[in-house]
């Protein structure tokens, strides 16, 4: 049989969708593509789906000629099909001539206006299977009576949390909690492209086999809870099936992707900076797709052209840079995935390659940019602006700022403390066997702790633990989003710190049991886990000013302290050759967070050459 030819589009905002004709059963599946102009589409559902595995092809008939699609979408298409009439449907990998880089260039520059017209969406999620169909059922329980009578998920008390449980599932809570990972654990979840899909969509629905669709909103409810409750999210944590997946260093990256889906769809203004930097974790084959995904639905895409299937991702990378140094807030954030990268490992030292943080998939990217925000928490920089432009041929990027410190003392290299792996080996054995490694965590905890009071110490702070606290918790975000929880945990810290000594150090069973609970029992528990969590991604030091703070962690000591004209952030930054530097990253020293250093005496700005 003669294989289908795809026939040129002629208009500029032209697509083609998919009349699949009637049938039902295993019969051949077989349609028509038809042009239509975006402004002038009939009624349309358009699928969003995981591409899955290409292998084994599977046919289709297209004008009575042959076509060939991945079993995913075949199985998509096969479920949607109706035994009656005919109809209209949007598949990226049959209405794009995928093999014409020109047409499918200026397709995906479409795609989000593509989802937007659709009628719905449909998120393919798979077969059916028992367990997704009774996670439809509790969410379902969920959002139509617990939810309904909340109108601040950021209000809801403890014992309210535990009452909307009681009433949407009963005793059934561990079962319903299987259920609910079950259906977070398909393949859709974590591919990169669902997010524009999701965001652009009108009407998305969640279709599993041939049940009834779930509107995405229920499942949103449930993932709005969980988010707003940390003892609620704690408990679903337990449950999930899979906590660390193959290779990760962070627990729940199934949760994480679920609810930046769910925080992304309702966010009104999201930069392609913030867009890329928060969403590293999700999947595509294709590593251009990291930036072109993120283009459609970013509030600044008219600064970038980027989507060119036909440039090299260097180019890419470069088209992106140039376009961020004119924005000190893009430039923040392009600098932001840089932070746990080896200098030989980016394509300058002030320019990330995303191949090399991709290539090192183990949920870092995740547990460093979960405090990344679009918006200024901090003004290093005071009321300065951004001077920076691109020298020796791009290789070089010139920036105004002054350097205001150096690099003294810097402790250890602790993010194997937060590696999801510990505790996933901890719980794999005897009650007496757990209770060793929870205690070896909390002695690698209290060592942590005790190595950032001896840097304190050497600075000749007068109060360690006070200085030592000040900068734990000062300088955080969560202190202008949450001022009630930061408040609550400065003002448990020290009780916290002495049940952690307790945990680390004391032998007996039941005194270190009685440390354990008293610790969890605190309402700062969750959050100062939270917080140190992503300390442990740092390195803690000192500088020759006598200044503390957060570094990173390829830092070394003799690096210099600068902060650079308009940036919110102070950097790390290394001398090289020529008078010239290398970016290191950001850093968070106190004293340097809001605009001190900025016509301070001795430093003096000037234009640094980093490369």
């Amino acid at each position: 049989m003669k294989k289908y030819r795809y026939s040129p589009l002629t208009l500029d905002r032209e697509i083609r969708l998919l009349k699949l004709h009637a049938g039902e059963g295993l019969k051949e599946l077989s349609g028509e593509l038809v042009n239509f102009p975006l402004d002038r589409t009939p009624p349309f559902a358009a699928i969003s789906y995981a591409w899955g595995a290409p292998q084994p092809r599977k046919a289709i008939l297209c004008s009575g000629l042959k076509m060939e699609t991945g079993p995913s979408l075949h199985s998509v298409l096969l479920h949607l099909r109706q035994p009656a009439h005919d109809i209209l449907l949007w598949a990226d990998a049959l209405c794009i001539n995928q093999k014409d880089v020109l047409e499918r260039n200026q397709q995906v520059r479409m795609m989000g206006d593509i989802y937007a017209a659709a009628r719905s969406t449909v998120i393919w999620l798979g077969e059916e299977s028992d367990e997704v169909r009774m996670a439809f059922g509790w969410l379902r329980r969920f959002a139509d009576g617990a939810w309904d009578s909340i109108s601040d998920p950021g209000s809801i008390t403890r014992n309210q949390a535990e009452d909307m449980l009681q009433a949407a599932f009963g005793r059934h809570l561990i079962t319903a909690f299987r259920h609910i990972w079950a259906l977070l654990g398909r393949p859709w979840f974590a591919r990169k492209w669902v997010i524009q899909e999701l965001v652009k969509s009108q009407r998305p629905l969640l279709v599993v086999g041939r049940m009834a669709p779930l509107p995405w909103s229920i499942l949103a409810c449930w993932l709005n809870f969980v988010e707003s409750c940390p003892k609620v999210k704690e408990i679903f944590l337990v449950f999930c099936p899979t906590p660390v997946e193959t290779g990760s260093k962070v627990l729940g990256p199934t949760l994480l992707r679920a609810s930046l889906l769910m925080r992304i769809a309702v966010q009104e203004e999201q930069l392609l900076l913030f867009l890329i930097a928060r969403t590293m974790e999700f999947r595509c084959a294709d590593p251009r797709d990291h930036i072109f995904a993120m283009v459609g639905i970013a509030s600044d895409a008219d600064r970038f052209d980027l989507i060119d299937y036909g440039s090299p991702m260097e180019k890419v990378y470069q088209q992106l840079a140039y376009a961020c140094v004119s924005d000190s807030m893009s430039l923040k954030l392009l600098w932001s995935l840089l932070y746990c990268a080896p200098l030989n490992c980016r394509v300058h030292s002030w320019l990330p390659n995303i191949d090399s943080v991709l290539e090192d998939r183990n949920g870092g990217v995740l547990a460093s940019q979960f405090t990344v925000q679009q918006y200024r928490d901090y003004n290093a920089s005071g009321d300065t602006v951004l001077q920076a432009h691109l020298a020796d041929g791009g290789d070089v990027l010139k920036v105004r700022g002054r350097i205001v410190d150096r690099v003294r003392l810097l402790g250890s290299d602790n993010r194997s403390l937060g590696d999801a792996r510990i505790v996933e080996n901890t719980f794999n054995g005897n009650d007496e066997f757990i209770r060793n490694n929870l205690q070896t965590m909390a002695r690698g905890r209290w060592q942590w702790i005790e190595e950032c009071l001896e840097i304190v110490k050497s600075s000749r702070t007068p109060n360690v633990e006070e200085a030592f606290q000040d900068a734990l918790l000062g300088n955080f975000p969560f202190e202008q989003e949450a001022p009630h929880r930061i408040a609550v945990v400065k003002s448990e810290c020290a009780t916290q710190m002495r049940h952690f000594k307790l945990m680390a150090c004391d032998k007996g069973n039941a005194s270190w049991l009685s440390a354990a609970r008293a610790s969890m029992s605190l309402e700062s528990s969750y959050l100062l886990q939270s917080i140190m969590l992503e300390r442990q991604h740092r390195r803690f030091g000192s500088t020759e000013n006598g200044r503390l703070g957060w570094l990173p962690p390829i830092a070394e000591e003799g690096d210099f302290i600068c902060v650079f004209d308009g940036m919110e952030l102070p950097y790390t930054i290394r001398p090289a050759s020529d008078g010239r530097h290398l970016l290191v990253g950001e850093c968070i020293i106190t004293g340097l967070m809001e605009g001190e250093a900025v016509g301070s005496s001795g430093a003096a700005s000037d234009f640094i050459l980093l490369q």
